[in-house]
């Protein structure tokens, strides 16, 4: 713990750090979430709007990083014009080259409209949106879990094959692979999201366990609250939701939903070679935020 009032004077504190404080290299990941588009306000707030707010301070405090992942439910209905607004806003970001959105698709989501709008996001051979990209810290493999007209996930045998193949060039290549995906490939213990998660979780989880030398995290969302830990000796993350966050709710009702007046989130992630790192952003909470700067500081 850091006792301010305990700490000796010597050095500048004022100073970027380095030698040991400075920590391994890692690859910078921004990491959001269930941002849900939708000219109409969801559950009495503005999507749009914070959507905004979101890439602004991504664009303010973030731009050093190398790739930005938008991990579905890009919008709330599907609809065209949603899909048209996403694409202007990302128009009018600063957000450009390795560090414009890579976008993913969730159950609010529709694969074609999508599609029609964003025609330039890869494919593979059956249609799915999954493809891969070669990062710093190894590849990433966008993977499409939508089972459309269904809130909850699939990942089907076609998909299955592709993510086997995938997983198969990585090893052989002796890279890691981050995997990114809509829905929760784990029970979260909360009935109302354990309900609409991922339909083939036995299957994936196999398939992870088979490849836990290889995969190295994977990235989700769709539950709309801050989680983490491990299925198959794989580590796992999710930020909130850019819009409306729901409250873990662990009665086991399944018709029952938290939300209230909760900090929307994104994860800013550390990607290294012995480590993996995930901070919770609460963006729209920076106006509360204050900054004591210590001179003169000894550090040991």
């Amino acid at each position: 713990m850091w006792f301010p009032d305990r700490l000796s004077h010597a050095g500048n504190a004022s100073a970027i750090v380095t030698g040991r404080f400075a920590g391994e290299a890692a690859m910078k990941l921004v990491h959001i979430s269930d941002i849900h588009l939708n000219a109409d306000p969801i559950l009495g707030l503005d999507s749009i709007a914070n959507f905004k707010k979101c890439l602004a301070y991504v664009e303010a405090h973030d731009h050093d990083a190398e790739r930005v992942v938008i991990t579905g439910d890009l919008t709330h209905y599907g609809l065209e014009e949603s899909y048209r607004e996403l694409a202007e806003i990302l128009k009018a970001s600063s957000l450009k080259g390795k560090l414009e959105p890579r976008l993913m698709i969730g159950n609010h989501d529709n694969r074609e409209m999508f599609a029609s709008v964003f025609p330039e996001t890869p494919r593979d051979d059956a249609g799915f949106v999954q493809w891969t990209e070669e990062t710093p810290a190894g590849v990433f493999v966008y993977m499409d879990t939508v089972d459309q007209g269904r809130h909850s996930g699939r990942y089907c045998e076609s998909r299955m094959a592709w993510l086997k193949e995938v997983l198969d060039q990585a090893r052989a290549s002796g890279q890691k692979a981050y995997l990114f995906m809509h829905h929760n490939p784990v029970r979260v213990h909360v009935a109302n999201a354990d309900i609409i998660g991922l339909i083939d979780e036995r299957a994936f989880q196999s398939l992870l366990r088979e490849y836990n030398d290889t995969a190295a995290h994977v990235f989700f969302g769709h539950c709309h609250y801050t989680l983490s830990g491990a299925v198959s000796g794989v580590p796992y993350s999710a930020p909130r939701s850019t819009n409306h966050v729901c409250w873990p709710d662990f009665s086991g009702q399944i018709n029952r939903m938290g939300y209230g007046d909760l900090a929307p989130n994104y994860n800013v992630c550390f990607l290294g070679d012995n480590s993996t790192v995930v901070h919770s952003i609460d963006f729209l909470e920076a106006e509360n935020l204050k900054w004591k700067i210590y001179e003169d500081l000894e550090f040991s």
